[in-house]
Parts: C-alpha cells; structure tokens; sequence
C-alpha cells in the first residue's frame, strides 16, 4: 500500500488533478487504517470534480467504517452511477424517495451483489410490509426457500414484473438509506431467518449431542473482495485440540481442498450437503445443531447472525465496511462476537485469542466436559 501512494503521488506530480489518482490514494489509506486521512484526501477530490460518483461511493466506506452510517449510506448512493459497479439504478419513475407514503402500494425490490449482501438487507423487507405495502422481492431462484422464512407477507420472485404491477422500485441495499438508518436504529434482531424444523431434527440424529459443536467455515469465493479476508483452515488445529470440541465443516467450494491436508480431525457432512437447487437449507440446519459458528468474513457469517447462531466472526485488520473498525460486536448481529487482527496479515494471533476465549467458555460450560 505504500508502494501504490508512492506511485499514485509520481502521477499528481505529472497532473496535479488527476483524480482517479486522488481517489486511489484515499483508497490506500482505508485499507492501512488511517480514516481521517482518507476523508481528507477524498474531500480534495471532490474538491477538484465535485460531482464525481466515483469518489462518493469509495469515501462511504470510509464513513460506514467510522459508524457514521448516515452518510456513509448517502454516499452508496452513487453506487447507482458509478462507472465500476453492477449496480442497475431504479427507473427514475418509479423510484421510491423513502418519503412517499407505502401504504396500500405495490413495492417492488432487486437484489444486488452477493449472497451475504442479500441475507443481511433481506431484514429491510418486513419493514416495508409493516408500512402497508405489497413487497415483491426479485432475487435468485436458489435463496427463495430460505428467504420464505421471513414471512409469508413477502412474494418472492426470480423475473421482472409487469410494470403494472409495481408502484415504486428500490434496489435491496438502498433500503436502509431510504429508510433513514443510523447507528442506533439499525434493525438489529436476534434472528429473522429460520432453518426448516424436519432438517434440523435429521441433521441433529446424524450429528449426535455428545460434544461442544463448533461449525467453521475459512473461505469465501474468490475475487476481488476476497483478498485478505480468508485464512488457511490448517489455523484451526489448535481449536481441534480443546476438550470435547467436535470441529463440524460448514464449507462448500473454493478452499474445499484444503480438509484433505489437515491433521486434526474435521466433520464434514457428505456429498448431499447442500446439493439441491435450493441454496444453504442444510447449512442452516446444521448451524442450528452446533454450540458456535467460527468463520470469516463469508455468507456463511451472515447466515448465521440471521439465525441468531452465537458466532465468532474472525475479521482481516482492516475490514468490509459493515463492520466497522475497533469494537468487539456487530450492532447488525446481537449473537455476533469479532475478532480482527491486530496487524494486517497476521491470523496467528487472533486464532490464539480464539482459543483462549474457547477454553474459558468450555470451562464456564462444564456440560460439555
């Protein structure tokens, strides 16, 4: 990171307001930690090119790790206009300017980015219900049996609807801007997914109830957000080693071959897990039947505090902006406890903090002994 602001500072040397460099730089120092300077640099930005969308939408995650979540949410807004991301923006005329009345309107709502993305803002929905409105949520086939959990008022969907049908539109993760969230009124529920009750009944005889069931997941699915944020699952020996401790793999895909490295023991749930066209059925119903769930920074940690799972979410030094920096909880999660490194790069210490935080649990715990 030092090296790309030493060479971001060569280019403004060339052209003093060139500001994607500018921008660049701002994004360097989010990533070492330094906050304050960040805003400074992307307030020169603005500075020079004003309405630009794209130094709008990197400075909001500098906001939202601050936890000033007003305006880091504001500024996600340009999102919607910014060149580099995905996001469709709602046709203007059917947009809803979170002021309008809901009532008795008919709501339609997309999702956008990832499965983590989705299972997080998905707690929005049931507010825009408690308004008076029809809520039609466009999402992936493959999340519809597990989001069907969030009530029945919610009409699930994986097509555009007639335009007939639609009063106002919004994106998914536009939700809580619109309907003004800040830091003390984030929806923060001790669950509002549920796992399917037969599942779990099943997967609690296959499991058994003898020992302290730790569920783990280290790697989510490579790209671009991935970097730094997934750990080798070899850092999980010395949680193997606590008395009584029974290791349960909550994994699917990339990183998957790892299990057949290690040398400490590991659950996993066979070749069914998880295979049908329905996506993290299982899953949730095997987190429900462990004691913890120890992950990274994954859908699988979103799964999780959705359910109200205890959860040990272990973060890289400087993180997603949903997780803000230096606090031990999630005020999006109650059940959710993080640990981050203390230095980038370094997992060993926080795996050390986890299992000293383990035995003391299991020894508070003596069922489990």
């Amino acid at each position: 990171l030092d090296e790309a602001i030493t060479s971001f500072n060569k280019a403004l040397f060339l052209e003093p307001d060139y500001v994607d460099a500018i921008n660049n730089i701002g994004v360097a120092l989010k990533d070492q930690g330094k906050l304050e300077e960040a805003i400074e640099v992307f307030n020169k930005a603005l500075d020079i090119k004003p309405d630009y969308a794209d130094t709008y939408f990197k400075a909001s995650f500098v906001y939202n790790l601050r936890g000033e979540i007003q305006k880091g949410l504001e500024f996600y807004e340009w999102r919607l206009i910014n060149k580099d991301t995905k996001s469709r923006p709602p046709r203007e005329r059917l947009f809803w300017n979170g002021f309008e009345s809901i009532e008795g309107k008919k709501f339609f709502v997309y999702e956008e980015q990832g499965l983590g993305d989705i299972i997080q803002f998905c707690r929005y929905l049931p507010i825009l219900v408690k308004h008076g409105a029809t809520v039609t949520f466009m999402v992936r086939k493959k999340l519809h049996a597990l989001l069907s959990t969030l009530g029945n008022e919610i009409i699930l969907v994986d097509t555009l609807p007639d335009e007939s049908q639609i009063d106002f539109e919004a994106p998914l993760m536009s939700l809580p801007h619109l309907l003004n969230t800040s830091l003390e009124t984030i929806p923060s529920l001790e669950s509002y997914l549920s796992a399917d009750y037969l599942r779990v009944v099943s997967w609690g005889k296959l499991l058994g109830a003898k020992k302290f069931k730790i569920g783990i997941c280290w790697q989510g699915s490579k790209s671009e957000i991935d970097v730094g944020r997934s750990f080798p699952l070899s850092l999980f020996e010395g949680i193997s080693k606590a008395p009584n401790v029974e290791l349960i793999s909550l994994h699917k895909g990339e990183g998957e071959h790892q299990i057949k490295d290690i040398s400490f023991d590991l659950t996993t749930c066979g070749s069914d897990f998880d295979v049908g066209q329905d996506a993290f059925l299982d899953t949730a119903a095997v987190m429900m039947n462990c004691d913890l769930i120890i992950t990274s920074d994954t859908a699988v940690a979103h799964l999780a505090g959705s359910l109200g799972c205890e959860t040990w979410l272990i973060l890289k030094y400087v993180p997603d902006w949903r997780w803000m920096l230096n606090r031990p909880d999630s005020p999006w999660y109650p059940t959710m406890t993080l640990y981050r490194q203390k230095t980038p790069g370094n997992w060993e210490d926080v795996f050390t903090s986890v299992e000293q935080k383990l035995l003391s649990k299991l020894n508070e715990g003596k069922k489990y002994e």
